[in-house]
């Protein structure tokens, strides 16, 4: 496996963002007076070290802090190279070590399980970062992407790091560890944030406006709202794409919608036959 990262780029002024391969994760830079943050860690810890070395580079102050955004490799396992820093993390993402998908990714990228560590300061809900004399404040709005997605807002500056809750190189991850009916309720605690020259920065992908964010929520809205509908009607799994009308291009569509009928089938939404009018 090929790792690689490219230059830091601003994005408004002390914060910059940079793209590391091969999962094409957005890794972020704040820098503050006399410190600086870097927000998710690269997929190895190899990665890791090479990211808080270029972040140093850059912004001329040693790193003293390591926000990671969610549990997924290319956004975790670089974490290794930042143990001597506080690290945050939603209370969850720890746990993910000792899980099969968590070891399964590491002998993928021809990473030792054993090499992994967890963060060392886990939040529930939110916590304000001093990074060096300026605020970064890391929030939890909910089950979404994950069930331990964190953002990270930098108030002084309009930019907001919204991890895998937003995508903007293709449509959104939904992976087998997604929250479908309570992801839009957490990118609504984004939006509540945005003004109209807020910068989001999605986990992949060009930085995204209020605009590309709000309508990427209601596709994420409609996909769920969709099956739901269908299911309402009897719809089974089989027939539900050609049934439906779909936000997403089929190819997403058809690869989430088994998850979409195990999620509303955990609720007790199951199709049921209807019976003809006499």
């Amino acid at each position: 496996m090929q790792f690689s990262l490219g230059e830091f780029s601003p994005v408004a002024d002390g914060v910059l963002v940079a793209v590391a391969e091969p999962a094409g994760v957005n890794i972020g830079l704040v820098v503050g007076p006399s410190g600086c943050l870097v927000i998710d860690t690269g997929s190895s810890p190899e990665q890791g070290a090479e990211i808080r070395h270029q972040a140093e580079q850059v912004a001329g102050v040693p790193v003293v802090g390591v926000l990671v955004t969610h549990w997924h490799y290319d956004h975790f396992f670089g974490l290794a190279a930042f143990t001597d820093v506080p690290s945050f993390a939603h209370d969850t993402v720890a746990g993910w070590l000792e899980r099969d998908e968590c070891r399964e990714a590491a002998a993928g990228l021809g990473v030792e399980p054993t090499a992994l560590t967890a963060p060392t300061s886990p939040l529930s809900l939110a916590k304000v970062i001093d990074v060096g004399g300026r605020r970064v404040e890391a929030v939890h709005f909910g089950r979404g992407h994950t069930c331990g997605d964190v953002v990270a807002i930098v108030p002084d500056a309009g930019v907001i790091f919204t991890g895998d809750l937003l995508e903007s190189a293709g449509p959104p991850a939904f992976g087998e560890d997604c929250h479908l009916k309570e992801w839009p309720s957490a990118v609504d605690g984004v939006l509540g944030l945005v003004a109209e020259d807020t910068v989001l920065v999605p986990g992949h992908g060009p930085a995204m406006d209020r605009l590309a964010a709000f309508t990427q929520r209601a596709e994420i809205s409609g996909l769920y709202g969709q099956a739901e509908y269908l299911v309402s009607q009897g719809v089974r799994l089989p027939e539900a794409y050609e049934a439906g009308e779909w936000p997403f291009d089929e190819a997403t569509v058809r690869a989430v919608l088994p998850l979409l009928y195990e999620q509303l089938a955990a609720e007790g939404k199951v199709p049921r036959t209807r019976l003809p009018l006499a």
